[in-house]
């Protein structure tokens, strides 16, 4: 990997909006990447703070479905057509749906790519081939951004 350190170009600082800085194009690429990964870091925690949550809604969701499925048989034990076609429409909504989400990755290859893998690969090779580059570009960072990098390159 190589980086050119003499690039530059002028931002906006964030506090004065009237005044510019000049800032190394490294440094911000790196402080982006960084970013996109402190937000997938913060993504995974909250999912994981829900996890419980959501495996009572998914407990839930099972009974209605039983409640669904006892509400439709009739006294017979047989269903009727009505009751056979609206237990395949809710069944066949999940189906839909990922049939859906199948087209969307195929259609843009963007969705395809799992970018907290891409990221944490970025990081780590960028270590393996210049660990004293990294660690001068850290310098120039934000605590939050030294910590996400940080969190990868331990794993």
């Amino acid at each position: 990997m190589h980086l050119n350190l003499d690039t530059n170009f002028v931002k906006r600082t964030e506090h004065w909006l009237d005044e510019l800085m000049v800032v190394d194009c490294c440094i911000e690429i790196v402080a982006l990447l960084a970013d996109a990964l402190t937000e997938i870091q913060e993504q995974v925690l909250a999912a994981d703070d829900q996890d419980s949550d959501w495996e009572e809604v998914q407990a839930d969701g099972i009974e209605n479905d039983k409640e669904f499925l006892y509400s439709v048989s009739t006294s017979s034990g047989k269903a009727t057509n009505e009751q056979l076609e609206a237990m395949a429409k809710v069944f066949n909504e999940d189906q839909d749906d990922h049939y859906e989400d199948e087209l969307l990755s195929i259609a843009d290859p963007l969705n395809q790519i799992n970018q907290a893998n891409y990221l944490a690969d970025f990081f780590v090779s960028f270590s393996q081939s210049d660990r004293q580059l990294l660690d001068h570009i850290c310098k120039s960072l934000s605590q939050s951004q030294q910590n996400a990098i940080q969190m990868v390159l331990k794993i």
